[in-house]
């Protein structure tokens, strides 16, 4: 698979995915992506995106200005 932005290879990684909500700011670590090693865009699974919009709709209830969490930790 090659990048959908510039034709780049893309390779496995773990990345940091944020999302800044207007109340917080919510990162989760060591999220698995493929990272085209050109532009550095990010791709995600269907089943790792799913797995990311369940975390963060389950930490945006929280009252903090920024959450930090570990995609391991909470998929597990």
């Amino acid at each position: 698979m090659n990048c959908f932005m510039c034709k780049g290879d893309l390779e496995e990684k773990k990345v940091n995915y944020v999302v800044d909500l207007e109340e917080t700011i919510i990162i989760i670590k060591g999220v698995p992506a493929k990272v085209c090693k050109q532009c550095c865009e990010q791709y995600f699974d269907d089943e790792i995106a799913e797995n990311v919009e369940k975390i963060v709709n389950q930490l945006k209830e929280l009252s903090t200005e920024v959450t930090i969490v570990n995609y391991k930790e909470k998929v597990a």
